[in-house]
């Protein structure tokens, strides 16, 4: 009896031992199980199908053909963030004024930033214009200040601004060139209309402009354009004619015409018989005539008879 108590004793802690060994054996084998098991992979392709005509988009074969696509999915979507923060945005169509300059300035500030586009001075007063450095030249100084004033207000770049200053310039020397070669031709054609009395009749035009305009009044008519200087010179020249009688009976004025150096070149003509006038034949015979008649009318003009 002892013996099986005993071999039941036994027996029994043999199915205990066994009973352990087969929990620490399942135990066991879960543990291992659960430290090599490996996380799920994500499906790539899959997923890239069930975005339908969406995934077909060339511009993902990149990503999906990336080693790790999540990865450069991620990267795309930051760098595209990134291009729409520096994106220009032009304005709708309907946008409001103050909406639209908005935009605008927005625009030029992101090209200014990125080196495309000239930034401008902060105020006038820094936009250094070059002048030309020429003898004589002297700068108009409220022109100047409002030109900067104007460029700074436009928000025109300081190398823009110095090209539009100089074509002004350039274009301003052009205009004085033109008006000039048209004064000279005024005054030629009035040589030639006056004749022997240009001199006298240019006297007597600046003195009574001295009279009537002041001690200037030869330098106001000359800032005049040529076609009205010389209706004025003329109206002058007829006005300030007697103010010259009094000097020519005391003596006369050096360089002006006198009824006797009229008459002393008549009489050269008339006893000159190779002269132009006495030449029927003569190409020059015509001009010959019409000068002829204008010193004979300064001569009667000046008294002659």
């Amino acid at each position: 009896m002892p013996e099986e108590g005993q071999a039941g004793n036994q027996g029994a802690g043999e199915g205990t031992g066994s009973a352990q060994g087969q929990g620490e054996g399942e135990g066991q084998g879960q543990g291992e199980g659960q430290g090599q098991a490996q996380p799920p992979t994500f499906d790539w392709g899959n997923f890239r199908t069930s975005l339908g005509d969406l995934g077909k988009e060339k511009s993902l074969d990149p990503i999906f053909a990336a080693e790790k696509p999540g990865e450069a999915l991620t990267k795309s979507y930051v760098a595209a963030q990134k291009m729409i923060g520096n994106s220009l945005r032009l304005p709708d169509k309907d946008a409001k004024p103050e909406d639209r300059e908005t935009a605008v300035n927005d625009i030029l500030g992101k090209l200014r930033e990125g080196g495309i586009l000239e930034t401008i001075p902060e105020s006038p007063e820094k936009y250094e214009i070059k002048l030309p450095q020429i003898e004589g030249f002297e700068a108009n100084e409220p022109l100047l200040t409002g030109f900067k004033q104007a460029v700074h207000k436009m928000g025109i770049p300081l190398s823009q601004a110095q090209g539009m200053f100089d074509w002004y310039l350039n274009f301003q020397e052009d205009q004085d060139r033109a008006e000039q070669a048209e004064f000279e031709k005024m005054k030629q054609n009035m040589v030639v209309e006056l004749g022997g009395l240009y001199q006298r009749k240019m006297e007597a035009a600046r003195r009574a402009a001295a009279k009537y305009i002041g001690a200037d009044g030869d330098d106001v008519i000359s800032q005049l354009p040529p076609a009205i200087g010389k209706r004025i010179v003329m109206a002058f020249a007829e006005i300030g004619d007697p103010l010259l009688e009094q000097e020519f009976a005391t003596g006369g004025i050096p360089g002006i015409v006198t009824k006797e150096q009229v008459k002393t070149k008549i009489d050269a003509i008339m006893n000159d018989p190779k002269h132009p006038l006495n030449d029927l034949s003569h190409r020059q015979h015509n001009e010959a005539v019409n000068e002829y008649t204008s010193l004979q009318q300064a001569y009667i003009r000046l008294g002659g008879k």
